[in-house]
């Protein structure tokens, strides 16, 4: 199946994001990208904001996708699982979450923007949440937080120092004070 002109754009930006950050993105840059004019860009997304949205909503659809297709047979299958994922958006010198760049950069950027972003978080906590309670785990709320958090901040720290073991001690660590040795 071929890509849109549309779905181009989105992934060129994704990219260019994931990398160097929203602010650092240019209508000029993904035009070069996907072979296509500025101006043709703006036909697509007629403002940076509104290319931002877009982003953020097919980030967390992807992301949510993958959560349903996790396999939740047992904790600690489901919780690996979920570590992958953002094990996955970790590719040093290259990316980190979308997610992470956006709430990094959440200061400069639109109201709308960063509500899509906290989004994205609040359904991975509430999904994490719901799996701990169903499992038994005391205080998932706080449990599936601080996984999140962890992971994020995992991934920015091993991404800074070039080095994924940093990510993988972190992952660790979060899972044995999120389920200790279930």
């Amino acid at each position: 199946m071929s890509l849109t002109m549309k779905e181009k754009i989105l992934a060129a930006a994704e990219k260019r994001v994931r990398k160097a950050g929203f602010a650092e993105m240019s209508f000029r840059d993904l035009a070069s990208d996907v072979g296509i004019k500025s101006a043709s860009v703006h036909y697509h997304f007629p403002t940076k904001h509104t290319l931002g949205e877009a982003l953020v909503d097919r980030y967390a659809k992807n992301f949510q996708a993958a959560l349903e297709d996790l396999d939740t047979g047992t904790l600690r299958a489901a919780l690996k699982g979920f570590v992958g994922l953002y094990a996955n958006a970790l590719v040093l010198t290259e990316s980190i979450c979308l997610c992470a760049v956006m709430g990094a950069e959440a200061n400069g950027l639109p109201e709308d923007i960063n509500r899509k972003t906290a989004a994205f978080f609040k359904a991975n906590r509430v999904w994490l949440e719901a799996l701990l309670e169903k499992h038994g785990i005391e205080h998932a709320g706080d449990k599936a937080l601080t996984l999140v958090a962890a992971l994020e901040g995992g991934m920015i720290i091993a991404s800074a120092s070039n080095d994924k073991t940093l990510f993988d001690k972190v992952a660790e660590t979060a899972l044995q004070a999120t389920i200790g040795g279930s």
